[in-house]
């Protein structure tokens, strides 16, 4: 009786739709592996500053970023350069955040 069997075809509407789902799920892949700026299209600038001898999160928040909330400033430099603690050492670029 196994000898009946026949291998399966398929249909050209058929390979089409796994042609098309296949190269979906690639595109979707590439798209969640690219970085968040190439992805979206939009380039970003970040800016960059060095801890200076005697500097604190909190004296980068205060001297880079005038205007913010300076809680809130150094919770943001801390997420940005992933600093489990606020400590940094003289000579250490951080990344600022972003104002918009």
């Amino acid at each position: 009786m196994a000898a009946d069997r026949r291998p399966v075809r398929l249909t050209r509407r058929g390979r089409w739709v796994l042609t098309a789902f296949l190269t979906a799920g690639c595109l979707g892949g590439l798209a969640l592996a690219a970085p968040t700026s190439v992805a979206s299209g939009v380039r970003t600038e970040s800016k960059v500053t060095v801890v200076r001898p005697g500097d604190s999160l909190w004296t980068v928040a205060v001297r880079e970023l005038p205007g913010m909330d300076t809680y809130r400033a150094v919770r943001q430099l801390r997420e940005i350069n992933d600093l489990d603690d606020g400590v940094v050492q003289p000579g250490q670029h951080l990344v600022l955040p972003v104002r918009g």
